[in-house]
């Protein structure tokens, strides 16, 4: 996607760059016959993140288009071939142009006894976006209402300003990803390089700072707890999986080894790598995990997506659901039963979709 890109301006001989590509451990592609792939909803605009509420209800986040201002929908009876929506959040701000459009973004939804409450993030920082919305954690309750608990992408911009990478000195932040579970929630910054929690009193802990990748930034997106506790974090690493191939990772964090000092110095176990650009990422039922694939051949003539499962018992297998039958996926989410939700179409086209993979 267009506001991740960022001009390359290191270099490096081919030569080297084949060397390092060279000795990462090998990965295992399998591309499955096709699972079943259902249209849940269409006609949307700009879907990003996604993410499963009480009752099988699924939430989904439109960060908005040239007509169109951001919003929130449910959706109903999400498992089956009736599903419809009602929109829960509506005229959220948005900015762009030229077919990507940026707006809310991530979002998770936490079901305690009878309360449900849905956090979002409005992606890029309040400086690019020009309204000090923009980069905002916000929660909310009722119909249109909500609460701004803090604002990340200013963190994330006091945060590389006063720590600046030097292969990457200006300051930046793009809050991308959102995880809300009982006492925590967390939020991948991508232009800051960022795994940050925020707390309700609306304070931000930077949690990991995560490397650059060979050529440009990790771009970390997404955040998803695993069965044994952990935090992964899926990353874009777009401009290397333009160049290099699929160079895309996932890092595995101890929350309890976190060290609130220096994220920089927060102990990370790549746990997958090899991947294409990760956009959106999930456990399911069955403990495994889930990413959805930006592109997985040709990002500027032919975008095909996809969704790849990696057994949570074996990182090095890589598991792709569609074949490339998606269009810049975006958000995923999981249903009790193990069928898995994506954004088709979350950017660079009029038709946004939901849809549904049976397997």
């Amino acid at each position: 996607m267009k506001n991740f890109v960022k001009s390359i301006s290191r270099s490096a001989s081919v030569l080297s760059l084949l060397a390092m590509v060279l000795a990462l451990a090998p990965v295992s592609y399998n591309a499955k016959p096709r699972h079943s792939i259902n249209v849940v909803v269409d006609g949307l605009h700009s879907p990003r993140g996604l993410s499963m509420g009480a009752g099988n209800t699924l939430y989904a986040a439109q960060a908005g288009d040239a007509e169109n201002l951001g919003s929130i929908i449910e959706i109903r009876n999400s498992m089956s071939n009736n599903a419809t929506y009602r929109t829960v959040a509506s005229n959220l701000l948005r900015v762009g142009g030229d077919g990507e459009f940026l707006g809310v973004s991530g979002i998770s939804v936490l079901s305690t006894g009878r309360n449900q409450n849905i956090y979002a993030i409005m992606g890029i920082s309040p400086g690019e976006g020009g309204d000090p919305l923009f980069g905002s954690l916000l929660r909310f309750g009722f119909k249109d209402s909500f609460d701004n608990i803090a604002n990340v992408g200013e963190f994330g911009i006091a945060y590389t300003t006063a720590h600046p990478d030097p292969m990457e000195p200006n300051p930046d932040s793009n809050p991308y990803g959102v995880l809300a579970i009982p006492g925590h929630v967390y939020v991948a910054d991508a232009g800051g390089n960022l795994l940050d929690e925020v707390f309700p009193d609306g304070s931000i802990q930077a949690m990991a700072y995560f490397p650059d990748e060979i050529i440009r930034d990790a771009i970390p997106t997404c955040v998803a707890q695993g069965p044994d506790g952990a935090l992964y974090v899926g990353t874009l690493a777009l401009v290397d999986s333009i160049v290099l191939g699929p160079s895309a990772k996932v890092w595995r964090i101890d929350p309890a080894t976190v060290n609130t000092t220096d994220p920089t110095l927060t102990p990370k176990t790549l746990w997958a790598q090899g991947l294409y650009p990760v956009n959106g990422c999930t456990f399911g039922p069955d403990g495994n995990f889930y990413a959805s694939q930006l592109f997985t051949n040709d990002f500027e003539n032919d975008p095909r997506g996809d969704v790849v499962m990696i057994p949570f018992s074996s990182p090095g297998t890589h598991n792709f659901l569609t074949n490339g039958a998606l269009g810049y996926a975006g958000g995923i989410a999981a249903a009790p039963n193990g069928d898995i939700f994506v954004a088709d179409g979350t950017s660079y086209t009029p038709n946004g979709k939901i849809v549904r993979i049976s397997h």
